[in-house]
């Protein structure tokens, strides 16, 4: 496979090639993020306001629910109640006084019922023997209601009946308001004889008053019958005709439908509002790296250009020229290299000695500085030799276990952290360094569930593993063992990392026990000893670092507190 090559024309200067690369791959890099959002944010926002609607729909429709059950239990209930059965099992008392003491009684048992019970506008008996009570102040309407087809469907009907809005109550005189009904027969207990009915009257405004604002302007809530008649709703219905989305949930008892809908423009205008700005942003960045790109390619040249002149009339045999350092990058670097050229030249083996000191210098801090990001180089090299061997999968596994490793070391400054991130932390980076030895190692870590929660330093780990595998796998010949376990002490938590590597000698063991013990310097590694003054530093002397001995492998104990 040939690497692809972008051809320019002999005559192209340097300025004008890194001018039309920038341009290029930041456009490119700018036109397929901005697409690539357009299009999640998109996706993103469809999802969240069809998953708004159908909360918004599941939750109302079950407060709903949760008014029309409590109508229809409490119906139930004073429909079974034996004081109520046994004043309609008996005939209207001939007294009007005992009669209306019966119906006052019934009255206020039916008010305080009511009275406990919110939503309900109403409760009313119609009984067999001519008896009628109600719970509130409405007057009744007399008549023989036998005739009447609620009635008769009410008394032809096993189970409860619900009945339409209607304006105004059956059986009192109201002020016309739209009422849903509930009808229930009572049913004699003890011999199964018809007593009567009893009704209840819900306001259709209460529930009305759960979808009242619906989704804004935007969006509708339809209560509707099993036949389509409309209870209420929240804005117009007309939405429903033209929506993006619908949702509809049908209540237990009655099952009615209540349907959710958006219209087309929510959906559209949320978009909007959310694409705008990174269109404008877009431009804004097209325009500002127009600017950066022409301002890097003329810094980047120039110099180099003065360089060039420089460097013909060297040739020519002229050393008496400088070069003005300016800034401090590459270019800055190879025009000071210059000038050390031209003015050291005749004294080149004199300052030899001097220059090679200071690169010596040079060379300890570039190493010094690679010190840390030396496991990143090292895992990036891992990567490109799995994608040349084309093992994606080890690819995916080792990436995947990177980004988490780095997460956290970038948790914006915290110190501590739980065992749970640690033990997480230290296993992606085992995970890391097994690709890269080809699995010539194994390792095991146990972590109880009731110490996950506990909290410990961060990157403490991350030394001793690596100390156990530069030192008991690297110069292994066989497949080595590393051992994390995390167990309690009486005062506080030990964490074991054991390693079945080359073991160290008890003497050396010792001092560095002892080396650790006194924060004294040594030779036993900066990470150990940066590990160990960090977790003296912070929970107090006692806890550290300590290496032992174990069934014939290497130990290195952490004993932090209980946080």
């Amino acid at each position: 496979m040939k690497d692809f090559k972008i051809t320019f024309p002999k005559n192209t200067s340097l300025g004008r090639r890194i001018f039309i690369l920038s341009i290029s791959a930041t456009l490119a890099s700018v036109i397929i993020l901005a697409l690539l959002f357009g299009y999640i944010s998109t996706t993103t926002i469809k999802e969240h306001l069809e998953t708004v609607l159908i909360t918004v729909v599941d939750n109302n429709a079950s407060e709903m629910e949760n008014i029309l059950d409590i109508a229809l239990k409490n119906a139930l209930r004073i429909a079974n109640d034996p004081k109520i059965q046994a004043v309609l099992r008996n005939p209207i008392p001939t007294s009007i006084s005992e009669a209306y003491s019966i119906e006052l009684e019934m009255d206020n048992q039916l008010s305080f019922v009511q009275n406990y019970i919110d939503n309900l506008f109403g409760f009313y008996i119609i009984g067999e023997n001519g008896m009628q009570f109600k719970s509130n102040f409405s007057s009744p309407i007399y008549q023989n209601w036998k005739n009447f087809d609620w009635y008769k469907r009410i008394i032809g009907s096993e189970e409860p009946v619900w009945f339409n809005p209607h304006n105004g109550s059956f059986t009192v005189n109201t002020v016309g308001q739209p009422l849903i009904t509930l009808g229930l027969r009572i049913q004699d207990k003890s011999t199964g004889e018809i007593l009567g009915v009893l009704l209840t009257d819900i306001e259709v405004s209460t529930l009305s008053n759960i979808i009242r604002e619906g989704i804004g302007k935007n969006g509708n809530f339809v209560l509707s019958t099993s036949d389509g008649t409309i209870i209420t709703a929240s804005n117009s219905p007309d939405i429903s005709e033209n929506t993006s989305f619908s949702y509809a949930h049908t209540l237990s008892s009655p099952p009615w439908r209540l349907t959710g809908y958006l219209d087309p423009s929510l959906i559209e205008n949320t978009i909007f509002k959310s694409v705008t700005p990174i269109i404008g942003l877009t431009a804004v960045i097209v325009l500002m790296v127009l600017i950066i790109a022409s301002s890097i390619s003329k810094r980047i040249t120039k110099p180099l250009q003065e360089l060039t002149s420089l460097m013909e009339i060297v040739q020519s045999g002229n050393f008496n020229v400088t070069m003005e350092i300016v800034g401090d990058d590459e270019v800055t670097q190879l025009s000071k290299s210059f000038n050390i050229m031209v003015s050291k030249i005749n004294a080149l083996m004199i300052d030899l000695h001097e220059e090679h000191e200071k690169l010596r210098i040079a060379e300890m801090k570039t190493l010094e500085n690679q010190i840390n990001p030396h496991f990143l180089y090292n895992t990036f090299d891992s990567i490109i030799w799995l994608v040349r061997k084309k093992r994606m999968e080890d690819v995916n596994r080792l990436v995947f276990a990177l980004s988490k490793l780095m997460r956290i070391g970038l948790n914006r400054g915290k110190t501590l952290v739980t065992l749970q991130e640690e033990i997480e932390h230290i296993h992606n980076y085992i995970i890391i360094q097994e690709i890269r030895y080809a699995d010539d190692f194994t390792y095991a870590i146990t972590l109880p569930e009731q110490l996950k929660k506990n909290k410990t330093l961060k990157l403490i780990l991350q030394p001793l593993v690596e100390n156990a595998i530069m030192h008991g796998v690297q110069h292994s010949q066989t497949a080595e063992h590393i051992t994390i376990e995390v167990k309690e002490a009486h005062d506080g938590i030990v964490i074991e990392v054991t390693n079945t590597g080359a073991v160290i000698p008890e003497e050396r063991v010792v001092q560095i026990n002892e080396m650790l013990a006194g924060s004294e310097e040594g030779d036993f590694g900066l990470g150990l000893k940066n590990v160990n003054e960090r977790i003296r530093l912070y929970f107090g002397k006692q806890y550290g670092l300590h290496f032992s001995h174990k069934n014939g492998s290497t130990t290195v104990r952490v004993d932090i507190p209980r946080i």
